[in-house]
């Protein structure tokens, strides 16, 4: 459901740029300021971002809503975090002194002086540890449940630290409230939930033995002054508030910490397992009538509820569709880039964000490249790298959104060298490689894993197509075990995967052989075995 079905006019626009959305702002009565940056780490950036950006906000409500009735800030527990002498013995309350550990406390609270002071009724909202299906990548207990899972030396300890956990929910219905009760206005609440210990949280996950701090409590409080913050969080009740006030207005929390996390616990689980279904998103597999595409539309479907898949075989889909009748199928030339464009806006790909992307689709040909069609040559071009990197981009963007992704661009052994009579087929599958890998890394800060893999040859329509001869005494791959290859990849988050001892073996010697000597190496074996 669109939210334009619900009667909700959405604006898009830079809050350092308020020409964009100011007029938007007529008259309205309500306003509940959320947007910031909250990602740590981003320094002198927090002035503009957090606090320039409700400066302008500020002066946009004074000129467009004289009769404006409340506006709610929701700024953060971060803004009062403790003292270094505070022994953390007590909750966090509104009569806690603000003491900010980080940038972005810091910048909460300018801002929240500037709420105070400009002379709208107003209400500040400090949430605690928010949480919830679309909970940040690198924030608190996200972080927290991949030191267990990852098996990382942080998650066998058994640590001692609190934290007020509020599912996101339940925060809206608090800002809803501090919006409406007329005992609000010019107030500041927190909104903590229940507190949850994190050594609980981690034997929740994964039961096992760790390292116990409990018998060491009384000589850590000694060293308490001396630690910076992060630390004491983890070790004492540092982050744990004190609601009362906002409880006495009529709000309550209607889930447990546990409850509120289940969704971010699968979607951390499902990132070390790929045989999890992510609890957002879809799966998109392209190629999906056939080769390796069919079997990674076969080793998942069991597994996923939300299943595109993508192929121009017509015939070849309404067969698969009826091994995989829940699946949604898209038929598409990837050649054609008009057919990317009509895809991405189709309700199939946008019924869902996407979660995980299988770029199985591609194309090659055996050919003296001057003598053979260059209308051929740059269809492969598009369908093996120009489609992989559009679908990849709008993929990135919903992934990103859902704080989860997984993509698997499939190259060749043939990326590791040029390929005489193949030369625009290795060149895209090198120009994938190197894509792959370096999207890998940026990605991975936002949670997205990316693979290439590199398989050698499979038992697949690919020479026929591609004009290739078969060796009689080489061993084809079957397509189900390069899938299975794929998953046992995922599930190793690697970013590269070779797979055959063949693809190995051309890898290997594209790095020692000179590459003068490998062109023409590869040149004979093409000419006289290909």
């Amino acid at each position: 459901m669109s939210l334009g079905c619900l009667g909700v006019k959405c604006v898009s626009g830079d809050l350092g740029d308020p020409g964009g959305w100011r007029d938007a702002l007529k008259n309205v009565q309500f306003v509940i300021h959320c947007a910031a940056n909250p990602r740590f780490g981003n320094g002198p950036n927090y002035e503009q971002e957090n606090v320039g950006t409700t400066a302008n906000l500020l002066a946009a409500i004074r000129v467009q809503a004289p009769h404006l009735e409340r506006l709610v800030f929701v700024s953060t527990v971060g803004a009062v975090d403790r003292a270094p002498a505070d022994s953390c013995g007590e909750p966090l309350n509104e009569s806690s002194p603000l003491c900010p550990s980080s940038d972005y406390g810091r910048s909460k609270v300018a801002a929240e002086a500037l709420v105070a002071a400009s002379g709208l009724p107003f209400v500040i909202v400090r949430p605690a540890l928010v949480t919830g299906a679309t909970m940040r990548f690198e924030s608190h207990f996200s972080v927290f449940a991949r030191w267990v899972l990852a098996g990382h030396p942080l998650g066998r300890i058994a640590w001692t630290g609190c934290f007020s956990v509020v599912d996101v929910d339940d925060l809206v219905e608090a800002l809803l409230l501090c919006a409406t009760h007329p005992d609000a206005a010019g107030r500041t609440y927190l909104c903590g939930g229940s507190p949850l210990e994190l050594g609980s949280f981690l034997a929740a996950l994964k039961p096992a033995f760790r390292l116990p701090l409990r018998p060491f409590q009384s000589l850590l409080r000694i060293a308490a002054p001396a630690m910076p913050f992060q630390l004491k969080s983890l070790l004492f009740a540092a982050l744990v508030v004190d609601d009362s006030a906002l409880r006495r207005l009529g709000w309550q929390s209607t889930k447990s910490p546990m409850q509120g996390m289940e969704p971010a616990i699968q979607r951390e689980r499902a990132r070390f397992d790929p045989f999890i279904e992510p609890p957002l998103g879809q799966t998109v597999i392209t190629g999906a009538a056939s080769g390796l595409g069919r079997a990674m539309a076969e080793i998942l479907s069991p597994r996923r509820s939300r299943l595109l898949l993508i192929d121009r075989d017509a015939n070849g889909l309404a067969e698969l569709s009826k091994r995989i009748p829940h699946a949604r199928c898209r038929i598409a030339d990837l050649a054609d880039a008009t057919a990317w464009e009509a895809l991405l806006a189709g309700p199939e790909w946008t019924a869902h964000p996407v979660a995980e992307l299988y770029a199985c689709a591609g194309i090659g040909r055996r050919g003296d490249f001057a003598n053979d069609s260059i209308t051929v040559q740059l269809a492969m071009m598009r369908v093996n790298l120009l489609a992989r990197m559009r679908l990849a981009h709008a993929a990135i963007a919903d992934m990103t959104q859902i704080q989860f992704g997984r993509i698997v661009l499939v190259a060749s052994s043939s990326a590791f060298q040029p390929l005489p009579l193949m030369s625009a087929y290795a060149a895209s599958n090198a120009a994938v490689l190197f894509f792959g890998q370096g999207i890998a890394y940026e990605s991975a800060r936002r949670g997205i894993h990316v693979l290439t893999i590199c398989p050698g040859g499979m038992q697949t329509n690919f020479q026929v197509t591609a004009h290739v001869k078969q060796n009689p005494t080489e061993e084809l791959m079957r397509p189900a075990d390069v899938a299975s290859e794929i998953m046992q990849g995922l599930a190793r988050q690697r970013t590269i995967l070779v797979v055959s001892s063949r693809a190995r073996a051309m890898a290997l010697f594209a790095r020692l052989l000179p590459r003068g000597l490998a062109i023409r190496v590869w040149g004979h074996l093409m000419t006289t075995m290909r």
